[in-house]
């Protein structure tokens, strides 16, 4: 069985900023009192970045159509798929505190 690239970056190797790249870009914290969080800009979403306060789920939806979930366990950047929209759950209740920023065009 081969490899799997998941497309996660660690967020230690990030080099520059998607504002160096990209027009369009948005940020949020939220306090997780309000899951399911979505995020749908009207834009591609090229690099997106999560840090989430316990662990969660992203629902990612690409500009092809396809629709996936993802955990995410720590602070993770998505940069390999051309993202439509994303939607965070809290599929364990946790109601963590989710802070999420995403760059495109």
């Amino acid at each position: 069985m081969g490899s799997y690239d998941s497309g996660v970056v660690d967020v230690g190797t990030v080099r520059g900023t998607a504002s160096d790249r990209f027009e369009s870009g948005d940020a949020s914290d939220k306090d997780g009192s309000a899951y399911p969080y979505t995020v749908s800009p009207g834009a591609t979403i090229k690099e997106l970045a999560v840090d989430p306060g316990a662990e969660i789920a992203a629902e990612i939806t690409t500009t092809g159509g396809d629709t996936f979930t993802v955990p995410v366990t720590g602070k993770v950047i998505w940069d390999r798929w051309d993202i439509d929209s994303v939607e965070f759950q809290d599929p364990d209740a946790t109601g963590a505190r989710l802070i999420w920023w995403w760059a495109g065009e």
